[in-house]
């Protein structure tokens, strides 16, 4: 309890010390010790900004410690601590953002609205994978210089109140569960709009230039809260079948996304670039592929079943299953550089969930 009390000293010190390095460097000096106060603190319901806050010193308390090798011991402390925090509740008017800091998001959009209409220009890219398209949702996709010959004010407000624009027309796209868009590029011109979706991205904090806001100045619902996310993201599942569309080549194009087999399962890679977005189904009482990626963390998002995961250093490998979390639907695990892991599942039906790959350096800016 005295640790953790100093420790939360520091904290309450870096926050109010806006721009003093020597409070930061108190904190991080911590490592992985500060991970139960930032768990605490990041569960409370607060607004984005101080959630935000607190997200960033804790990306500075992980970069550090992960820019050094991690021992099996320290990443299944950093899998328990991502756990047991879930995720980051951020607060908007139109959705509920649960966050994580390597990235990976999920969105709970109100039923008709959604993003601003925003491009991002430094750094952040991202992939929308829908899981609910309620009737009225849709996606809006174009290059900023094609935005930027069409839009004025008032002939946008008429077409977001129903009125048809041939190029506004075709920027949007119905989707159905299991698309996904990837945005690959800086200055696309894009929101999402009542839709339910996993975001995988580079980086967990809004990077956006709002070109329009239709959000502007409306209230947070007062049924927002850390209660209410928790019991709406645990009837979530992932899509039975994935399509990639392509809105940024000329004509739009359709391309379903084939499960490949795995080890022990099967597969649907979203994307394989800045970030690797993929779904996975691990069948009953199998064992998934033993994995270990030196540059790359992951961030697993389990969606359906019970199971367990394995992590462990390179001298635990003989002794795996006894490193073994057990992990259940709506459990996030967050599993380091360089170290091994498997998920075990240990139940008669499939287990599925969701893993986003990324490098620490990219998301932890």
């Amino acid at each position: 309890m005295e640790r953790y009390q100093e420790i939360e000293h520091y904290l309450k010190d870096a926050l109010a010390a806006s721009g003093d390095r020597a409070a930061v460097e108190r904190l991080v000096a911590c490592g992985l010790d500060a991970l139960p106060v930032f768990r605490d603190y990041l569960k409370r319901d607060t607004d984005i900004g101080a959630a935000e806050a607190v997200e960033a010193l804790l990306k500075r308390v992980l970069k550090e410690r992960l820019s050094l090798p991690v021992s099996g011991a320290d990443a299944r402390r950093i899998a328990r601590f991502q756990q047991e925090l879930g995720f980051i509740f951020k607060y908007k008017s139109y959705a509920i953002k649960a966050a994580v800091p390597l990235g990976y998001s999920i969105f709970l959009q109100n039923p008709g609205e959604g993003f601003s209409f925003q491009r991002h220009v430094t750094h952040k890219t991202e992939v929308f994978h829908i899981l609910e398209a309620p009737p009225g949702g849709y996606v809006f996709l174009c290059d900023a210089e094609d935005w930027e010959r069409h839009y004025d004010k008032e002939t946008f407000d008429a077409w977001l109140a129903g009125e048809s624009h041939p190029f506004f027309d075709r920027c949007r796209f119905v989707p159905r569960p299991g698309d996904v868009f990837v945005i690959s590029r800086l200055n696309i011109v894009h929101t999402v709009i009542g839709c339910i979706l996993e975001e995988y991205a580079t980086v967990s904090t809004d990077m956006v230039d709002r070109l329009h806001d239709q959000n502007k100045g409306k209230p947070i619902p007062e049924r927002f809260c850390r209660a209410y996310a928790e019991e709406r993201l645990k009837s979530l599942r992932l899509p039975a079948k994935h399509r990639n569309v392509d809105m940024l080549s000329g004509e739009t194009t359709v391309e379903p996304i084939p499960y490949e087999a795995v080890e022990g399962g099967e597969r649907a890679v979203l994307t394989d670039s800045f970030v690797t977005a993929s779904n996975y189904r691990l069948n009953p009482l199998a064992a998934g592929a033993l994995h270990r990626f030196p540059d790359r963390a992951a961030q697993i998002r389990i969606f359906t079943g019970e199971g367990r995961i394995a992590i462990a250093g390179d001298d635990e490998l003989d002794r795996l299953e006894q490193m073994a979390i057990p992990v259940k639907s709506g459990d996030l695990l967050f599993v380091p550089p360089g170290v091994h892991y498997r998920i075990f599942n240990d139940r008669g039906e499939a287990l599925e969930y969701s893993e986003h790959r990324i490098a620490p350096e990219v998301a932890f800016i």
